[in-house]
């Protein structure tokens, strides 16, 4: 292991954090579109390019979570990435995310009480919910560790 290789894996690492937070505050924000725009009950064709569009978004999104952005780094800094402190804030998140998932399907049911909710929007808030929250937590908890250290 080389020193250049642990200061490139320290730039990737706070570089990663901020990445992670930025698509979650978009992957969040850009929700708001699809809850606004529920108004017809049929599908037309621009609806079903954002529904594909967020999908795919979606699995990106899990695929960065999972492998921390390490499918984009140099071989020999992926182990330097993947300590034992990034792994514990992986599994935090995913606890995290879990939770997210469970408050939304839970919010989901009590509001199916009063207002009908399509199965198609309970998915997208559960996993869009749960996404975020993960991808939240990690970055934040990326971040305060590559501070404490610096």
């Amino acid at each position: 292991m080389d020193a250049s290789d642990v200061e490139k894996a320290e730039r990737f690492g706070r570089r990663r954090a901020r990445i992670m937070a930025v698509q979650a505050i978009f992957f969040i924000s850009w929700q708001a579109l699809f809850i606004t725009n529920q108004t017809e009950d049929r599908v037309r064709a621009v609806d079903q390019f954002r529904v594909s569009a967020w999908m795919v978004w979606s699995i990106a999104l899990l695929v960065l979570l999972a492998t921390g952005g390490g499918l984009i780094t140099a071989r020999k800094v992926r182990p330097i990435l993947e300590d034992e402190l990034t792994r514990s804030h992986r599994r935090q998140a995913y606890v995290h995310g879990f939770w997210a998932a469970v408050i939304s399907a839970i919010g989901l049911y009590a509001l199916d009480m009063v207002e009908s909710v399509t199965a198609r929007e309970a998915i997208h808030v559960i996993v869009s919910a749960a996404i975020g929250a993960a991808l939240l937590t990690f970055s934040v908890l990326d971040r305060r560790s590559r501070t404490m250290t610096d």
